[in-house]
């Protein structure tokens, strides 16, 4: 097969052919779309009502919680920054499970991740409308570490829990199992 790389334009719209250049221009324009400052005001916060602290959100990962989202992981899909597919992690759950969970609950105790688990690759992908050559037509796909993907997935689930208690039942977007 014919490998071929269309040119990028940088943030001046000047043609990139490059590929340093263009890699460069990726780093650049994630970078503006990760980075964007927070325009939610204080004044904003404050007149939000305050909800009651969930004390589970505190509590850490359960080995039932950690078991479960493994097995739940998708398989046939890329592997993250350490090469590791989602099977590796599956097909070894009983030998894995209690040393993922002391390494998650150290983690969940120092309040801190290592670099490995926060680490992304990004896979651009063509929106399929637009100039091929404007970095702003791709959407970017972070491929995390499996482990990494596990200890995300063990606080989504925490939140959207949370979340269903205190979304209306009008609220449907961005809920599990609603459109």
């Amino acid at each position: 097969t014919k490998k071929w790389r269309v040119s990028l334009k940088s943030a001046t719209g000047e043609n990139i052919q490059d590929k340093g250049k263009q890699m460069d221009r990726w780093v650049e324009h994630y970078s503006e779309v990760y980075s964007r400052q927070n325009t939610v005001t204080e004044a904003a916060l404050n007149t939000v009502d305050g909800f009651p602290v969930e004390t589970e959100l505190d509590e850490k990962p359960t080995m039932e919680e950690l078991k479960k989202v493994i097995e739940s992981l998708s398989t046939g899909k890329a592997p993250g920054k350490d090469g590791i597919p989602p099977e590796v992690i599956r097909c070894g759950i009983n030998v894995l499970l209690e040393h993922l969970h002391d390494l998650l609950c150290q983690c969940w105790d120092e309040g801190a991740v290592p670099q490995d688990m926060r680490d992304a690759n990004i896979v651009t992908l063509y929106n399929n409308k637009g100039d091929r050559s404007d970095c702003n037509n791709y959407r970017g796909i972070l491929l995390l570490s499996v482990v990494g993907k596990v200890f995300a997935r063990v606080i989504l689930n925490r939140l959207q829990k949370l979340a269903d208690r205190v979304y209306p039942e009008s609220q449907c977007g961005f809920r599990a199992g609603r459109s």
